[in-house]
């Protein structure tokens, strides 16, 4: 048998005494909600106990209660238009008539509709089903919009490995592998690196009221490409002209040259400003100099050499840096290990261990690995650094300094030891000011070469004092600055041992006891400790 909602009448038969009839739902059907019930009964201004009325709509039989109230007319058959909140689906909902009272018709929902100025189609069909067997409180959806439909932007297609990060695996053994990062994305020439896929227009829609339902304006795509590539004649693919690495920052497409040296000696001398990607067999010695707008891959060690690059650094083997090393890459840099280094990199940095270094990055810093090992130096990242042992047993000076950026960091070092300059450089000229103008003010007579030399001094002091504000009021913007960095952390996956120096944000403390398995945030304006 088919389901059948709840429904209810107003048996007006003795109009003395009016009752509502409750007829329970059937076969699953649902039930009639007390609200609309009663609103129902209040559009006619007759009203039924609360009690009764909520005892019969969750009965399981018919039920007959009283209500009060007086009906001075014959209740026809009605309709209740409900439109979705999207508005494009239009339901009706139908209440019996009193016993006399009028069927209601089309030309009557028509009417309905034109009143709340509702101009969709009705859907014949579907009111027929109503006409056909008379079942009251159930939506039918009898008129529909039309859905709009959105269009899709254009976009391109690179053909490529786009990932810039490439981060080395750990493998099972707990051991990371940083030889098989495959940094360089080689093509051939004529090689198809990108095609562009044309953007689709969306379809208008209409709702239920007549309103037009237009679809968001969809965006071209665009092929940007620049050195070594060429577009093909109607616009739509890009090819590489030559051999090389292929890459694509901020969508832009290039190819550029890699070129492979077995090491940096005295062989090849330094390699500076190369346009493009270094592909490093064996190490970089000591004391040269090495810089390239791409990518370089060392798949030895670096000594004591200065490596610069635009793109990312890998390191195999790793850095032994002898106090003299100075590495820096306008994206990330990867390596076995760091020591005695000074190293920067604008994205993050990875290694094994940090040993003895001065390691800086712009996002965070990860040491992982079978040593996971962070000893001796500062190590500085803006987001986070995550490592599983800091600091010394044997009490190496070891800082770890997470939210804020590095640059900013130094800048803020640098701008309060050049105010403690100012200062002094003030300290000593105001007593010769002072000095000068109680000596004019006693009617002393001060010589030219005194007032030229005065003069001096004095325009010394005004822009000792301006750099001093100016200097103030940036320092005032970088601390508030660093004590808004309130999600920076440091995470510790094994132990963090005592007399390590912790900053986050503006806020440091010396570890006096170990902290195990636990990651070190700001907690109420302290430095504090919660579980991994």
């Amino acid at each position: 048998m088919a389901q059948k909602n709840g429904y209810f009448k107003i048996d007006s038969s003795d109009s003395e005494h009016l009752q509502l009839i409750v007829y329970p739902p059937e076969n699953g059907g649902e039930r009639v909600m007390y609200k609309e019930a009663q609103g129902y009964l209040k559009s006619h201004q007759i009203f039924a106990d609360e009690k009764q009325l909520q005892l019969a709509l969750n009965g399981d039989s018919e039920k007959k209660i009283p209500l009060t109230g007086t009906l001075s007319y014959t209740v026809n058959e009605e309709v209740m238009l409900n439109v979705s909140p999207d508005s494009l689906k239009l339901y009706a909902r139908f209440y019996p008539a009193t016993d006399g009272g009028d069927q209601i018709g089309k030309d009557d929902i028509e009417k309905e509709m034109k009143l709340l100025h509702l101009r969709a189609e009705i859907k014949d069909d579907e009111l027929n089903k109503f006409f056909n067997d008379r079942t009251y409180c159930t939506d039918y959806l009898i008129a529909e919009g039309k859905a709009m439909q959105p269009g899709v932007d254009g976009y391109v297609e690179y053909l490529f490995n786009t990932d810039s990060s490439r981060k080395p695996t750990v493998k099972e053994d707990g051991t990371v592998d940083y030889f098989n990062l495959n940094t360089v994305v080689s093509c051939a020439k004529g090689q198809k690196l990108a095609i562009l896929h044309p953007e689709k227009e969306g379809v208008p829609g209409v709702d239920v009221y007549g309103n037009k339902l237009l679809p968001p304006k969809v965006n071209r795509g665009q092929l940007k490409f620049g050195k070594e590539v060429e577009i093909s004649e109607d616009g739509m693919e890009l090819y590489s002209k030559s051999e090389g690495h292929v890459t694509v920052e901020k969508e832009k497409v290039e190819v550029s040259g890699v070129m492979e040296f077995e090491s940096i000696d005295t062989s090849t001398g330094n390699i500076e400003n190369f346009e493009g990607n270094l592909l490093i067999k064996g190490n970089i010695k000591s004391g040269f100099r090495v810089s390239a707008s791409g990518d370089i891959e060392v798949q030895g060690i670096i000594e004591a050499a200065e490596v610069t690059a635009g793109g990312q650094i890998t390191v195999a083997k790793g850095i032994n840096g002898r106090e003299r090393a100075i590495i820096k890459s306008e994206k990330n840099i990867i390596a076995h290990y760091i020591e005695n280094a000074t190293v920067k990199a604008e994205g993050y940095v990875m290694a094994d261990a940090i040993l003895n270094s001065h390691v800086d990055a712009g996002d965070n810093i990860v040491v992982k690995g079978k040593k996971g090992l962070i000893s001796g130096g500062r190590v500085r990242a803006l987001k986070n650094i995550q490592a599983k042992v800091i600091g010394s047993t044997m009490g190496v000076t070891t800082e770890i300094d997470v939210g804020t950026d590095p640059e900013k960091k130094q800048r803020l070092i640098d701008l309060e030891q050049a105010n403690v300059e100012l200062r002094k450089m003030i300290d000593r000229i105001k007593p010769v000011l002072l000095a000068t103008k109680k000596k004019i003010a006693s009617g002393e007579k001060i010589t030219p070469d005194m007032i030229a030399q005065t003069k001096v001094i004095s325009e010394k002091f005004v822009q000792a004092e301006k750099e001093l504000g100016a200097n103030n009021a940036e320092i005032e913007v970088l601390k508030e600055q660093a004590s808004e960095a309130t999600n920076a952390y440091i995470e510790v996956e094994d132990v963090a041992h005592p007399g390590t120096q912790v900053v986050i944000s503006d806020t440091r403390m010396v570890l006096r006891s170990k902290y195990n398995y636990c990651r070190l945030v700001i907690k109420d304006g302290e430095v504090g400790s919660t579980p991994l």
